[in-house]
């Protein structure tokens, strides 16, 4: 935001990002009811709603653009959200709701598979398996500078041993909080998943994934579709 000279004030750009990431937004936080369903000491990650905005060229500061994206998200997302929960469609919290939508935005490529892949973690929890979702390691890790990537591709040791409450290889349920800022769509598959008795998927190679009921059929998938 800086670089593009976004923002007037000086830092602006590291501005955003403190209060982003604090989620300390003072007076401001005030106007978003929503956000006090946050556990204590939460970001905003997640509730940023991903758009393109108009941004006036001059005079905007940190402030505004996170209304702006504050403002997005309780025009497009609270609704949705309440309206699910008044139909019994989901028993989860806005909250869950967000961190569940963020592991289906980062793990699903083709957009048809959005709800079964919502579906299969919804499963897992139910039946108190662990979600073993790789983009939460992924997230665990962190920034690569080496890579510039905040998403490296993951080594099979790394699914047992980054130590973090949100590797969920290692810690059962949800991880604390989103793991990015997941767009409407995912946010409609946390809330209307494919009903299935889907517990596992691979992922086969072409940016969609083999989903099985069972452990041996998704063991027979995995030699299928990760086979050298």
């Amino acid at each position: 935001l800086t670089q593009a000279n976004v923002l007037s004030e000086a830092g602006g750009g590291a501005v955003y990002r403190q209060q982003a990431t604090s989620g300390d937004l003072g007076e401001l936080l005030t106007g978003y009811p929503f956000l006090a369903e946050r556990p204590a000491g939460a970001s905003l990650e997640g509730y940023l709603f991903p758009d393109t905005y108009e941004i006036p060229q001059e005079g905007a500061t940190a402030a505004d653009v996170l209304a702006r994206q504050l403002d997005a998200f309780a025009n497009r997302v609270v609704p949705l959200y309440q309206a699910a929960r008044q139909e019994g469609a989901t028993d989860l919290t806005l909250h869950q709701v967000l961190t569940l939508a963020s592991i289906v935005e980062r793990e699903a490529v083709v957009p048809e598979e959005r709800p079964t892949i919502a579906g299969v973690y919804l499963n897992r929890l139910a039946s108190g398996i662990k979600l073993d979702a790789d983009p939460t390691v992924q997230y665990a890790k962190g920034y690569n500078p080496a890579s510039g990537s905040w998403w490296d591709d993951l080594a099979l040791t790394d699914l047992e041993t980054v130590q973090s409450v949100y590797n969920t290889y290692v810690h059962y349920g949800l991880p604390p909080s989103p793991i990015c800022n997941p767009g409407r769509a995912a946010i409609e598959a946390a809330l209307n998943p494919q009903s299935s008795d889907y517990l596992y998927f691979v992922a086969k190679g072409d940016g969609s994934h083999a989903f099985a009921v069972t452990f041996e059929e998704h063991l027979s998938n995995v030699e299928r579709y990760r086979s050298p």
